[in-house]
């Protein structure tokens, strides 16, 4: 499902600072974020009855304290996990269902996480599935993964490092306007080639920054959302990939048109791809960001290079506004919920100095392009 037939809106927003290091209890900076949601919507967070927590590893903090931390007097709906928009379609869907009438989705980052290679037995060493034939060579770990996509991808297209640095410069400039920005200094092009090899192509600047925090977001139904604080934002469509595809470094890319899912996804907008005023290509590593802009029809195959190339076109106040909060490059690792965030407070028009001059839509991609989701957010 990608479209609910009543209107689903986000109302409300909630921030922790983020932090390099831990300096809390998980449970705590994730009741912090939730308690902030309901106030910049004018909302009472008694009347919140459905929760979606997710966290960065597992077990998760116990839901029941947080929802008891918010001051929730009952769940009549809670899942956990989820990355980027996919949680707020199957809370939407869920509103739909009038199984809930609001629901608080929280993400919730550290960096205490384990970094482990996939499906490693800690007692024999041994790997098992398709990283028995990956591993033991030295790709085990995501960036490998990126590195191979990213190098032909480079050389079919002619793509240029500098090209790449232009969105890992310009997204830095940005976050230096958003106060929960973690990055606080300016990224030259001479720092971004300078930076180290993590698996060539990728250079250490490529990669998201891990941070330490939370971020929420509140929902709710089109007849609730008109009375309260700020003009809604609604959630006009979402889509995903099909599951069960190939390992997305393994997976054919596409070389015509665009991912057939986002056909879907515009046309249940009834909108399309010039229609699109600010995008949020998911940058867990840089070069996904030309992989979302081509496989959702932005650009024509191939030219994503070419269209970011010097910034101007992607800079908050450009053409097309590329992760004006500096996304996950720069703001930090959120997986695509900074995203969500930042949308809202552009299509409200309250983005302070990095307000995009043409804000009555944006479209929102989450995890890697071959096996990821994208929705599409309006403001009337």
């Amino acid at each position: 499902m990608s479209k609910t037939r009543k209107r689903i809106a986000f109302v409300g927003c909630g921030y922790t600072p983020i932090t390099p290091t831990p300096t809390t209890r998980e449970s705590e900076p994730a009741i912090e974020a939730c308690l902030g949601a309901p106030p910049d919507a004018g909302f009472d967070p008694a009347e919140i009855d459905g929760i979606n927590t997710q966290v960065h590893h597992w077990p998760p903090p116990s839901t029941a304290e947080i929802a008891k931390g918010i001051g929730m007097r009952e769940v009549n709906w809670q899942r956990e996990g989820g990355l980027g928009i996919l949680p707020a379609g199957i809370a939407a869907e869920a509103l739909d269902a009038g199984q809930c009438k609001a629901v608080l989705i929280c993400k919730i980052m550290n960096t205490i996480a384990p970094v482990t290679t996939p499906k490693i037995d800690a007692a024999t060493g041994r790997v098992a599935g398709p990283g028995q034939f990956e591993v033991p060579y030295g790709l085990g770990y995501s960036m490998q993964h990126v590195g191979l996509r990213a190098r032909a991808y480079m050389h079919r297209y002619g793509v240029t490092p500098e090209q790449v640095a232009w969105i890992c410069v310009t997204q830095r400039e940005h976050a230096l306007m958003n106060p929960w920005a973690i990055h606080k200094k300016p990224l030259t092009m001479e720092q971004y080639l300078g930076s180290r090899w993590i698996a060539e192509p990728v250079r250490l600047l490529d990669c998201d920054m891990p941070v330490n925090g939370s971020f929420a977001y509140l929902m709710t139904t089109e007849d609730i959302a008109r009375d309260l604080r700020h003009p809604p934002v609604y959630l006009a469509a979402w889509a995903s990939q099909p599951q069960g595809a190939p390992r997305d470094h393994l997976a054919p890319e596409i070389l015509k048109g665009m991912s057939p899912f986002a056909e879907t996804l515009y046309r249940d907008a009834g909108l399309g791809p010039a229609d699109m005023d600010i995008w949020f290509m998911y940058d867990g590593f840089s070069f996904l960001v030309l992989h979302w802009m081509e496989n959702l029809g932005l650009v024509p195959r191939g030219e994503a290079g070419r269209y970011v190339d010097g910034g101007t076109r992607i800079r908050f106040d450009g053409k097309h506004p590329l992760n004006p909060h500096g996304g996950q490059l720069s703001e930090g690792r959120l997986h695509g919920h900074g995203h969500i965030l930042e949308a809202v407070q552009q299509l409200r028009g309250n983005a302070g100095p990095r307000q995009a001059k043409k804000f009555d839509t944006a479209i929102l991609s989450s995890v890697f392009a071959e096996s990821g989701a994208a929705g599409i957010l309006v403001r009337n």
